[in-house]
């Protein structure tokens, strides 16, 4: 499990990233290599995409960016999010989104 941290660290760096940068090719793949290394799903919303969606709120409030990249980063997160159902459905687990809670079981 150790040696998962730096790269588990990665591919969330990556997915909040994609939020900042309004890259949906850069969400699929960090939801494809969570995918592919086991990450758990929650983590990857949480710590990833809503930490990117949490820092262009941030900035907006501070000025620095208009209301209209709130709603481009909210596309970006809506479809590495719907990817990641895609996958977990794929790979027989059960992702119940409630809200903007999500939760693995």
């Amino acid at each position: 499990m150790e040696s998962e941290k730096p790269l588990f660290q990665k591919i969330l760096q990556k997915a909040r990233e994609s939020i900042l940068n309004f890259d949906t090719i850069e969400a699929e793949s960090a939801v494809r290599e969570a995918v592919d290394a086991g990450m758990d799903p929650v983590d990857l919303i949480e710590l990833g995409f809503i930490e990117g969606m949490k820092e262009i709120g941030d900035q907006y409030e501070k000025g620095d960016v208009p209301l209209l990249h709130i709603f481009a980063a909210s596309r970006i997160m809506e479809k590495g999010v719907s990817l990641l159902k895609c996958c977990a459905n794929e790979n027989k687990l059960e992702l119940k989104m409630f809200g903007s809670i999500a939760m693995n079981t």
